[in-house]
């Protein structure tokens, strides 16, 4: 009869005793050697150790490489966070809001990313709110103000002012042409951006800057960033932990009916309903009821309750 040790990593090896026609398993506590220079409770402080200064030294790589605002933002780790640069500058960011409750959202959104990438060149933004003319706005504002609770104490007319106007052509006649490097939208690019907030920081170091005589006192500052921009799924990643807890919802005043746990919300948003001529030049096309059956809830089990919302007629649903 033959015997085979197997070596296993754990504390214990595995004995094979083949001795035909039975075989027999047992197993035999073995005590690996084991170094007893390093207890595990110090390897643990060791390698917290080794993990902070690894962190502190590529804050200062990156630093020594002027890396991007974007690429900062990028740091989530709470070690790189606390060593933020120290506020140089408080500077004000004016966001254009558009006319619905999402568009509002959107474009706050883009302001709360690029103050944070902002931070992270020693500017503190402010962010100023500008609605746009057409009256759905006000409706709109309700709506976001009654749902989410920080967006209470937020002024959506605070740069719908005349003493507006006279700061943003005071800023235009100061830096000429370059002034669009200031202004942010749709178009721009993450590295339009990143260059946007650059040049804000230069424009804010300088002695040069214009004074400017207003009848009444206005929050917003010169040089300040011009921002007409919805946000981006990028940009939404990057910074969603910071969007998500800004955009607390208030559950007691924005509720009306809540979904029970077995139930299904569908909101339809019908775009060619709304506007049946530019959606169909936009190549917008309505989900076949076939499609939603099958794509949408190819997951629902028999029985189970499917709520459809329309802001529009039930006949158009």
């Amino acid at each position: 009869m033959s015997k085979r040790t197997l070596p296993i990593t754990s504390s214990a090896a595995l004995e094979i005793t083949a001795a035909p026609p039975d075989y027999s398993l047992s197993i035999s506590s073995v005590n690996p050697e084991r170094p007893t220079f390093l207890r595990p409770s110090l390897r643990r402080i060791l390698s917290w150790l080794f993990t902070v200064l690894a962190v502190r030294l590529w804050i200062l790589v990156m630093a020594a490489k002027d890396i991007s605002p974007s690429q900062w933002a990028s740091v989530n780790n709470a070690t790189a966070l606390r060593h933020l640069p120290p506020i140089v500058h408080n500077a004000s960011m004016v966001i254009q809001l558009g006319g619905e409750m999402g568009n509002q959202l959107s474009m706050i959104s883009v302001g709360l990313a690029l103050r944070r990438q902002a931070r992270y060149l020693g500017i503190h933004a402010q962010i100023v709110l500008r609605h746009q003319d057409h009256s759905k706005w006000m409706r709109a504002r309700e709506a976001t103000q009654t749902c989410f609770i920080k967006t209470k104490s937020m002024d959506f007319e605070a740069a719908n002012t005349e003493e507006f106007s006279q700061i943003s052509k005071a800023q235009t006649d100061w830096l000429g042409k370059n002034n669009t490097f200031l202004s942010i939208d749709n178009e721009s690019t993450n590295e339009d951006m990143d260059q946007s907030l650059k040049y804000w920081k230069e424009v804010l170091d300088r002695q040069d800057r214009p004074s400017v005589v207003l009848k009444n006192a206005s929050m917003v500052s010169v040089p300040h960033l011009f921002v007409n921009r919805y946000i981006k799924n990028e940009q939404l990643d990057l910074h969603f932990d910071d969007i998500r807890d800004f955009f607390r919802f208030d559950h007691e005043r924005c509720c009306k009916l809540r979904a029970s746990a077995e139930e299904i919300v569908l909101h339809m948003r019908l775009f060619l309903t709304e506007m049946p001529r530019r959606g169909r030049l936009l190549g917008f096309e309505e989900l076949s009821p076939m499609k939603v059956a099958n794509e949408l809830f190819h997951n629902t089990n028999r029985g189970e309750n499917i709520t459809i919302l329309s802001r529009f007629s039930d006949h158009n649903v």
